[in-house]
């Protein structure tokens, strides 16, 4: 539950950053407060809906990604119809900034695990080595 919660945060953290990136971009000086909790609460739809795709494994990691983004995507047409974003923000803009946020978890991801990785391989190695110097393997 606290993974979750951490990336619910993460993801609309980031996803504010590049929102207000966006409308500076397009001369918007502002960012409404109710922006703030609709994006809040289509990161916790979105973020329990991956714990059900991520029931579907697949051995093909192209398609568990399409899976996720066309969820997501589906997420943000329904809270986009909902909250009436369309008005103010084109939908491939949303499809842009949904796949990017994506992406960039994900590289995110991969860093953390390969930080893991080593951490594991060190302590690997110094518990072979601690026991090679008791004498237990020659």
């Amino acid at each position: 539950m606290k993974r979750i919660t951490i990336n619910i945060m993460a993801t609309t953290g980031l996803n504010l950053i590049i929102l207000a990136i966006i409308g500076k971009i397009y001369g918007a000086n502002f960012l409404l407060i109710n922006s703030v909790f609709q994006s809040l609460g289509a990161n916790i739809v979105i973020h329990l809906g991956f714990l059900f795709t991520r029931k579907f494994e697949s051995e093909y990691v192209l398609l568990e990604a399409l899976l996720d983004i066309g969820y997501t995507l589906t997420v943000l047409i329904i809270f986009g119809a909902i909250f009436g974003w369309f008005a103010t923000t084109p939908i491939y803009i949303l499809a842009i900034m949904a796949v990017l946020i994506y992406l960039i978890i994900l590289t995110l991801n991969m860093v953390r695990m390969r930080e893991s990785a080593n951490t594991i391989n060190k302590l690997l190695k110094k518990r072979d080595k601690a026991y090679t110097q008791e004498g237990g393997r020659q």
